[in-house]
């Protein structure tokens, strides 16, 4: 096997080499997630408030696929650290039989399970159809966003996030150009509503993993996998099941998240879970940078700990962590100072700005903490540490949920949103605990096998 940049580049070309192009590519998603938000407000205040029900589902889906890649991800990038290349195939292969159990799962889910999980939210008929609408097609299509994050995971755990920038942007740019065709009809198309913007999500997405396919036989040549391969193997599902179920576990928390903070938020008024799909549309510009290189960090983390390189190790995780302070703190600044400017692109009603301000400028405060736990969860996940990473997530299922209900008891909307900052003081804390503690456990076994 040849040698691998992640080896060899100084940690802070290599990580700007990795990162940048999984940030630019994030940040065009960020942008036609938020061209989708704005078509379909379009629609009306139902259809903006069905895309915020609608977000369990598709974190869900995401989650999952997310989990499973990581998992592949991180035990790939160990294995070439060790020059094992039976495991590395083995591991691509053994893979794919997981993502495709999922992927059956979805379907009998999305042909089940829709209507009476939107039915316990809303008895309003059109809100309903257009949630079961939008995530049936989600659900029964589940494969192009799963086989799109396997073949990005591909990629990036041989060290060529740069590649992944590609099927990223196409098929952000196929979701782009085809939202506004199916929402409502262009081109000699039927008009299909939230519906539309469904088959345009699922269309972008299977065109992305069509590209990450080709891609990957064109230039990953650490992986070769064979019909042997996919032989299921249980020492290495072992290992990409302890790192990537508690990756998508945590992951499906946020679905639940978004279900209990909906709930609730709609017990004090109406307009509030449209804030709160905004706010994640927009808190998602300042949290990409975390993400690219948190995502980055895991294979860079993963392959120098395989090949036993401590300082390359914590030369990342300290490298990430100053980037993504000064990040943070600028979008901080962003949000205290212009609410009503980021509110306004959504051409929102005087009653939502009202709530929309106080509630930006709270939940901002948050960001710095909750960047920054990003970085520190991609450190465990790469060291094998999923579980602890999963506990770090189900802390902010716990802590936002808690505080939302018991703050919503006062009855003033605004006094909920108060939720998040507090939710991301005692999620940082735990997540340091864990890093301190996996640092002494793991690094210090690790120099003492390389002495």
């Amino acid at each position: 096997m040849e040698a691998n940049e992640m080896g060899s580049l100084p940690i802070g070309r290599l990580l700007r080499k990795m990162s940048m192009p999984l940030i630019i590519s994030m940040f065009v998603q960020v942008l036609y997630g938020l061209v989708d938000s704005l078509y379909v407000a379009r629609l009306g205040d139902n259809a903006l408030t069905a895309i915020s029900l609608c977000m369990p589902v598709q974190y869900l889906v995401f989650g999952i696929g997310t989990g499973i890649g990581v998992g592949v991800n991180s035990v790939l990038s160990k294995k070439l650290g060790e020059k094992d290349q039976d495991g590395v195939n083995r591991t691509a292969g053994n893979g794919f039989v997981l993502l495709w159990a999922v992927m059956i799962l979805f379907i009998i889910l999305g042909a089940t399970a829709m209507t009476p999980f939107y039915q316990m939210q809303t008895d309003i008929t059109e809100i309903l159809e257009m949630c079961i609408s939008y995530s049936v097609v989600l659900c029964i299509f589940s494969f192009a966003a799963l086989h799109q994050i396997m073949m990005e995971r591909l990629l990036s755990s041989i060290g060529r996030s740069d590649l992944t920038m590609i099927p990223m942007l196409i098929g952000a740019v196929t979701n782009i150009i085809l939202d506004p065709i199916m929402i409502f009809g262009w081109l000699g198309f039927p008009a299909m509503g939230i519906t539309g913007a469904g088959i345009a999500t699922v269309t972008a997405q299977a065109v992305a993993a069509v590209v990450g396919f080709f891609l990957n036989l064109k230039y990953n040549r650490d992986v070769h996998v064979s019909a042997g391969a996919f032989r299921p193997n249980g020492g290495i599902l072992g290992e990409i099941v302890k790192i990537g179920i508690p990756v998508a576990l945590a992951q499906c928390l946020i679905s639940l998240v978004a279900f209990g903070m909906n709930n609730i938020l709609l017990g004090l008024s109406a307009l509030a879970p449209g804030i709160y799909v905004i706010y994640i549309r927009l808190q998602s510009f300042v949290i990409m940078p975390s993400g690219g290189m948190s995502n980055a960090g895991i294979s860079i983390i993963a392959y120098n700990y395989g090949a036993k390189e401590k300082k390359r190790v914590m030369d990342t995780l300290w490298t990430s962590l100053r980037v993504n302070l000064i990040v943070a703190v600028i979008g901080l600044l962003v949000f205290l100072a212009f609410p009503q400017q980021l509110l306004s692109i959504f051409d929102v009603s005087e009653a939502t700005m009202a709530i929309g301000v106080p509630a930006l400028r709270i939940i901002a405060v948050a960001l710095v903490l909750t960047t920054t736990t990003q970085i520190l969860s991609g450190f465990l996940q790469a060291l094998g540490q999923g579980t602890s990473s999963f506990v770090v997530a189900i802390t902010q299922a716990i802590f936002l949920l808690s505080s939302a209900w018991l703050l919503s008891l006062t009855g003033n909307v605004v006094l909920v949103w108060l939720a998040f900052p507090i939710m991301e003081v005692l999620r940082f804390v735990i997540a340091a605990a864990f890093v301190r503690h996996t640092y002494k456990s793991k690094l210090a076994e690790l120099v003492q096998t390389a002495g």
